[in-house]
Order: C-alpha cells, then sequence, then structure tokens
C-alpha cells in the first residue's frame, strides 16, 4: 500500500526579514502622513485662532469709531484753541507732547455722547498693543481703570501707569501705524474754509504681525480702512 506523505512547508528566515522589511516600511510611510495631516490640523487651528484675535481687535477698533468718532480735540489743540474748552478738557489728552497725529503710532477716540474717551497707543520699543480709558464725570475727566474688555489683561503690563495691554495669546504685533484722515477736524472751526479738511474722517491701520509660536510660520502684513461714522 502507497502512503502519502504531505510537507508542510514553512517561510524560511530571509522570507520572514523582508516580509517584516515591507510592513515597516509600510507602517512609515503611512505614520509619517498621520503625522503631517496632524500637523497640518493643528497649524491651520492656530492660524485661524491668530485671524481671529486679528478680527477681534479689528472689530474692536470699528466699534470705537462706529460708537463715536477720532478726538481730534486732543491731536490738534492749537486749531481748536479758539472753542470753548476749559482746561479740565486737556486730562483727557495724554501724552499729548507725543501722541500726535505726525507720529502714527496712536488712535484716540470719543464717545458720541462726549462723556468718554479712549487712546490705543503702540509701544515700538516693547512691541506692546496699549490701551487707557477716561470719563467725564460732572464735567472733569478722570481715567477709567478697570476696563474689563475680553481683550485687555487686568494689569498695566508693560504699558506704563494707567494703561492696560492688548492680551494677543497667539499674535506677536511687531509694528502698528495709525494714519487718519483728514488731519483736522473737518467740523472745527475754519475747517469749512480748506477743501483738504471736507473729508470724512478714516483711519488706515498698518500692521506687521507674527505668531507667539515657534510652531506655526506666519507673518502678516495687515492693511485695512476704518471709517468714522459720527
Amino acid at each position: 500500500m502507497r502512503k502519502n506523505k504531505s510537507k508542510k512547508k514553512g517561510f524560511t528566515l530571509v522570507e520572514l526579514l523582508i516580509a517584516i522589511g515591507i510592513f515597516m516600511g509600510f507602517m512609515v510611510v503611512v505614520t509619517d502622513a498621520f503625522l503631517e495631516i496632524v500637523r497640518a490640523q493643528k497649524s491651520a487651528n492656530e492660524t485661524r485662532l491668530m485671524y481671529s484675535e486679528l478680527r477681534n481687535f479689528t472689530d474692536y477698533l470699528d466699534n470705537e469709531l462706529r460708537e463715536g468718532g477720532i478726538d481730534y480735540f486732543c491731536y490738534n489743540q492749537g486749531f481748536l484753541q479758539n472753542l470753548d474748552f476749559s482746561q479740565a478738557a486737556l486730562v483727557r489728552c495724554d501724552d499729548a507732547a507725543t501722541l500726535t497725529v505726525d507720529a502714527g503710532n496712536n488712535l484716540r477716540t470719543i464717545s458720541r455722547d462726549g462723556l468718554s474717551s479712549s487712546i490705543i497707543k503702540f509701544d515700538t520699543e516693547k512691541q506692546t498693543v496699549c490701551l487707557k480709558r477716561y470719563r467725564n464725570v460732572d464735567g472733569s475727566w478722570q481715567p477709567e481703570t478697570g476696563v474689563g474688555e475680553n481683550l485687555t489683561t487686568g494689569g498695566s503690563g508693560d504699558c506704563g501707569t494707567g494703561y492696560e495691554e492688548f492680551a494677543f495669546a497667539n499674535l506677536r504685533v511687531k509694528n502698528m501705524k495709525f494714519q487718519i484722515y483728514p488731519a483736522k477736524d473737518p467740523h472745527g472751526a475754519g475747517a469749512q474754509d480748506n477743501l483738504a479738511t471736507q473729508l470724512a474722517p478714516m483711519v488706515i491701520v498698518d500692521m506687521d504681525i507674527a505668531s507667539r509660536l515657534d510652531t506655526v510660520n506666519f507673518d502678516l502684513n495687515y492693511h485695512t480702512m476704518l471709517t468714522a461714522r459720527n
């Protein structure tokens, strides 16, 4: 009687090593692709956060102008000195000698009812955006503490006494310039005799910004124009 002998063949060591090598190579490719997708999504999310902060800051400036206007009195005291302003009004004109229209490092606004004003300035040396508010209480201008805006910190930080720092968590502002047109109040005394001042007040904002995060390559020159409604 003839017996059938079955032979079971296994993998040789060389074949096993080749299979493991192919599998490991495949896993490396898949893992790299997955990590690249994760990094891209993280970078996109962080970039969206930076754009969101930039939009919030722009909305804040726009709201200041929409609810009030440019505080020309503090920019051009000489031009407006023939108007009936008391010296008490000068209190809100903080740093009047350096924070002028020509300096371009600040934006001064005043509310429509004339009872509150603000100074938004950029400290070039410290690369910090700062805010100070004043309120008219019974005809006397006084610094307003505890602004409470979501965009600001509670302390003065690098801004100096009375100022609060805009808290950009993800953005680093390298430079900021405010260009104000016209440079003199179109509703002020003598303005009607100068066609150059017969323009709707507007503010052009130029910002050089970058990311505070090492994981994102973000460098942007942002340019926008805001119009005062009042």
